[in-house]
């Protein structure tokens, strides 16, 4: 099988929504939903995000991999910034502490959200996007890549680590108004030498 790598497109963008829904288990759209306003539903607030120009989860930021002409994989990711700025009161209370992670590795090239459809598992798509991720990051002059992973997501926390990233820190990540157990948020980071 061809597999490819590459930037995404605004056509690109149902996908990429599909990769943030996948990646965040259907936390975000819900959020999304409950946070739209009067008229519109979580998808459109979902797709004005993803079909922006810039911001964190733009389609400019988004690289897709190709499998015979088939799309099976995205991901979301670029530099954070080297000085953060103040998580501000309209972060939502549950992804406060994602932000506190987020500001322990300032300048990292960060992937925000990465996915693989299912029937692209097991055919190296999720490895070939780390290593398009960890291109991205040395052109940046970025010192390491990071990442935040669920600690109940197990199959992709072992990803991760089979691909050089490791635990740096931990904090409370509860899901429970969103059905879910209460968990952590994972930062793990791959240094660049």
């Amino acid at each position: 099988m061809s597999l490819t790598i590459r930037k995404a497109t605004l056509d690109d963008a149902p996908l990429l929504l599909r990769v943030v829904d996948m990646a965040s288990h259907g936390l975000l759209p819900t959020l999304w939903a409950k946070m739209a306003p009067s008229g519109l539903d979580g998808a459109a607030v979902g797709e004005a995000l993803v079909t922006a120009e810039d911001g964190d989860f733009s389609y400019r930021n988004g690289f897709i991999a190709e499998q015979d002409g088939a799309k099976t994989g995205g991901l979301i990711g670029y530099r954070l910034p080297t000085t953060p700025k103040p998580i501000g009161p309209d972060v939502p209370e549950v992804f406060v502490g994602i932000e506190e992670l987020a500001h322990l590795v300032p300048g990292h090239w960060y992937i925000n959200f990465m996915a693989v459809v299912p029937n692209g598992r097991g055919h190296g798509v999720g490895t070939a996007l780390l290593r398009e991720a960890e291109k991205q990051a040395r052109e940046s002059g970025s010192p390491g890549l990071a990442l935040i992973v669920a600690a109940t997501n197990e199959n992709a926390i072992r990803v991760y680590q089979r691909a050089g990233y490791a635990e740096r820190e931990r904090r409370p990540f509860d899901l429970s108004d969103f059905g879910e157990a209460p968990t952590e948020a994972i930062l793990m980071t791959k240094d660049l030498v």
